[in-house]
């Protein structure tokens, strides 16, 4: 917001002065990235109350990738969800958990390396829950930082807001579910679980 303000009392000083045209610009950059900061907090503030609906998993997978497809650049984003996977969940938030997964994992892909992002899915041999794994081809996340990936306002990004899965996390366990980090070798995977709940 400093930034922003200062910005725009430049242009005010000399409005009339060609310049001026980038300062306006670089100010509507800081504000957009202000505005992006306090929706994303206000979204890990507020309870929000499930609605649950059968949700076919595969649609819901896809239409987030598709959502991010400007994005994508060199990435391929490779779903492997069976057509007919359904559970009872909130469609909407569960959207917001893949696009947010997908949206970081392509971030991570341009900043460092790797070119592919999969998103698998099951049921567990009981048959009484549903798992969901993102994983990436990246270097991915260091060992130091593994155990705060979903603290509040932990960012590696120059940009980020730290808040992505930390409201993933909230969104996951608003459903009885759970979401881990799973240590690999090489790339990061994040492995979500949600109970099926009958109709």
């Amino acid at each position: 917001i400093t930034a922003a303000k200062s910005l725009v009392q430049q242009v005010g000083e000399d409005p009339e002065n060609e310049e001026n045209i980038e300062l306006a610009r670089v100010a509507l950059e800081e504000l957009d990235r202000v505005e992006r900061s306090i929706s994303h907090l206000l979204r890990y503030a507020k309870e929000e109350a499930v609605e649950r609906e059968q949700v076919n998993l595969h649609q819901a997978v896809a239409s987030s990738a598709e959502a991010l497809s400007d994005k994508q650049g060199v990435v391929t984003v490779d779903t492997q969800v069976p057509e007919d996977l359904m559970v009872r969940a909130d469609a909407d938030k569960i959207r917001r958990v893949f696009i947010n997964l997908i949206h970081n994992a392509l971030d991570a892909l341009h900043a460092q390396g790797g070119d592919l992002i999969t998103v698998q899915a099951g049921h567990n041999l009981a048959g009484n829950e549903v798992w969901i794994k993102v994983r990436d081809n990246g270097p991915g996340i260091e060992p130091d930082r593994r155990a705060q990936v979903f603290q509040p306002f932990h960012t590696s990004k120059e940009t980020g807001t730290g808040l992505g899965l930390s409201i993933t996390k909230k969104l996951i366990e608003a459903h009885a579910g759970r979401i881990e980090l799973i240590d690999r070798d090489q790339g990061t995977e994040f492995e979500i679980t949600l109970p099926v709940i009958k109709p």
